[in-house]
């Protein structure tokens, strides 16, 4: 029985690779395919420790994860594609044309796509700094910048475990395949990171060129990188950060007295409470106990502080 989000249920993924674009890849899928298989069992697997089949297929499987090319944003909103399949599998978007149109190289952009996807596929897995921010568990964001052959066929750079473990000191272990990074949660020049103090999350970047590059050229529409924002940003509320990390990362500080923190999140369980089914329909949902017997009136958080959420 396929379950939704049925990944990770003990066993290593089948990853089948769809090509629906009309645009030109610049590369065989079949020689892609194998170079980013070559590239699992050298280079990020014996790091990593997650192996998976890759296949090319026209029509994958219930149970298979999927890689789908496809020309644009457009398309893959027209042909149903989001961010898992009808039976709860993952799946990853490499949109042709506009990568192509930005730049980059589809087979970059595929072994990206793949390395990420293999280790958080839920887009939800996030690593804590020593400055307190949370930043996305993401293979190859941060080394967007570095690149290399095999098989004559490019593919993406991605970090180490050790990326994300801050008590390591500069240059003292190695971070990154292509020994470019010194230290954890660095980004690159040509690279960025999704962080989050907690509540709300942004993209810090390497440098104004790639900021610009970011939001001006590249086409992020359903990727990874938004669906991870958007969950991040469902529920968004100010919390309280230093005014030095607010400035360097542009998350909000919270500069509310404690007396006005607990207002304002009084103000929204209230708010939460309002939108609850009104077990008595017709009126005000804060008219509960006026329009009840007194005896009737039920705490909707029983045994504590109804403001400790």
């Amino acid at each position: 029985m396929i379950r939704a989000a049925a990944f990770n249920q003990g066993k290593f993924p089948t990853i089948s690779f769809v090509n629906l674009a009309k645009a030109p890849l610049e590369v065989d899928v079949k020689k892609l395919v194998a170079a980013l298989e070559k590239q699992l069992e050298r280079d990020f697997v014996p790091i990593w420790g997650y192996p998976a089949k890759l296949q090319v297929a026209d029509k994958p499987k219930p149970d298979e994860w999927q890689i789908v090319f496809l020309d644009d944003s457009d398309a893959a909103d027209a042909l149903g594609y989001h961010d898992l399949t009808k039976d709860g599998q993952p799946v990853s978007k490499v949109f042709v044309k506009s990568t192509v149109a930005a730049g980059e190289k589809v087979s970059v952009t595929t072994s990206h796509e793949l390395l990420e996807m293999l280790i958080d596929p839920g887009a939800q897995m996030w690593a804590q700094a020593s400055n307190g921010l949370f930043y996305a568990y993401e293979m190859c964001d941060a080394v967007e910048d570095g690149e290399y052959e095999i098989d004559r066929i490019a593919v993406s750079n991605f970090v180490y475990p050790s990326f994300f473990e801050s008590w390591h000191k500069p240059r003292s272990v190695r971070f990154d395949h292509l020994n470019k990074v010194s230290k954890p949660f660095q980004t690159l020049k040509n690279g960025y990171q999704i962080v989050s103090n907690g509540s709300a999350a942004r993209e810090i970047f390497g440098s104004r060129r790639k900021e610009r590059h970011f939001h001006e050229v590249e086409d992020r529409t359903m990727h990874r990188s938004e669906y991870r924002k958007r969950i991040a940003n469902v529920r968004a509320a100010t919390v309280n950060i230093p005014a030095a990390l607010a400035t360097e990362t542009g998350l909000a500080a919270d500069t509310r007295t404690p007396r006005a923190a607990v207002l304002h999140h009084a103000g929204r369980l209230l708010t939460e409470l309002a939108a609850m089914v009104d077990p008595l329909p017709g009126g005000d949902p804060f008219e509960l106990a006026r329009r009840g017997p007194q005896s009737r009136v039920v705490d909707p958080l029983p045994g504590g502080d109804p403001f400790e959420l």
